[in-house]
């Protein structure tokens, strides 16, 4: 049913259950599972964007950037190695940009057949009201997505 199956991470809670749902549906449907980091570099505003231009250096910039796509590597890397413990085909990919945008777009290019994603325990309207990632996501993606609560059944 599912030939790929997509999981953004992060390393939160959320993240780590969704992790453990895409795993199981990658196991069951003998998917390919897709692990997917997105660096945010959307900023605060374009004030403190400015601001924050000029305090650093070009070097300090790049340092920083390389911190960020390092974290994203562990994080992607440690799911990674949990499918090939579980015999289950996996790739990964850290990407800058909009989390929400990275994440659809990752999916249409990919023709990925599920995006599995952790979701903050707010109410479906607090949401979609607030414009997480998650509702964003699941508003835009031409992607069946399935959404992960954290109060959810856990396979760990």
């Amino acid at each position: 049913m599912y030939e790929t199956v997509l999981v953004p991470v992060d390393g939160s809670e959320q993240s780590e259950r969704a992790v453990d749902h895409a795993l199981e549906i990658a196991e069951k449907f003998e998917s390919t599972l897709h692990v997917l980091h997105a660096i945010d570099d959307r900023g605060s505003g374009r004030a403190a964007e400015a601001v924050s231009e000029l305090s650093r250096n070009a070097s300090e910039r790049q340092e920083m950037n390389e911190r960020r796509k390092q974290a994203g590597t562990e994080l992607t890397d440690g799911v990674i190695e949990r499918a090939r413990e579980a015999t289950i085909d996996a790739e990964a990919v850290v990407l800058r940009g909009d989390p929400a945008e990275v994440i659809t777009d990752y999916a249409e290019q990919k023709e990925i057949g599920l995006i599995v994603l952790g979701a903050r325990g707010r109410s479906a309207v607090g949401k979609f009201l607030l414009g997480d990632v998650a509702g964003k996501v699941a508003r835009h993606a031409t992607t069946p997505v399935l959404l992960v609560r954290p109060d959810q059944y856990s396979s760990r």
